[in-house]
């Protein structure tokens, strides 16, 4: 005999979110856009008053990760999630292409295109400023440290590519 495991969590939906479900597919409406998912078989949802219920047969660990994912994505459809890059050094400037993509100037004898993910907004102030907004937490952290890694922070001058806020020890230089 097969008894399986039912383990439920209980996520809380702010009012400017609605959701739909239809089988095995999600889609969330929020002030910013829709977000549609792909829901495995053995994950349950319902939503009752304002909250939503994940029932996870066989309490295995992509019930896990499905429950936090869903919360990342409620939190961001609610208010998208914001990570801002400063541009230190002379000369460093970044502007948008119409493609979607990021032209930074950056030190080397070359312009780098980075490309953006659909998902992810991009606002640029004074040419050294870097804002990007998106519901999606990883893809974001994911995208903000790919273009950190562009240009390697010097430890000597504190040139390079910057979390907003991030503070740097700086080395001592040669002395004479």
């Amino acid at each position: 005999m097969n008894i399986k495991n039912i383990e439920t969590k209980i996520i809380f939906l702010p009012k400017n979110i609605e959701l739909y479900k239809k089988q095995f597919n999600l889609l969330l409406k929020s002030k910013f856009g829709y977000i549609k998912f792909n829901i495995p078989k053995n994950i349950n949802l319902y939503q009752k008053n304002s909250y939503l219920y994940i029932e996870i047969l066989n309490n295995d660990s992509t019930g896990r990760t499905w429950e936090i994912i869903l919360k990342n994505v409620i939190n961001g459809c609610a208010r998208h999630y914001l990570t801002r890059l400063t541009l230190k050094g002379v000369g460093y400037k970044v502007f948008i292409n119409k493609k979607n993509e990021l032209d930074l100037k950056i030190g080397y004898s070359h312009n780098v295109n980075f490309d953006i993910e659909n998902s992810i907004n991009v606002d640029i102030y004074k040419n050294l400023i870097i804002q990007l907004t998106s519901p999606f937490k990883d893809q974001l952290g994911s995208t903000s440290s790919s273009i950190k890694t562009l240009k390697k922070v010097d430890v000597y001058k504190g040139k390079g590519i910057l979390y907003k806020g991030e503070k740097l020890n700086l080395k001592i230089g040669k002395k004479a």
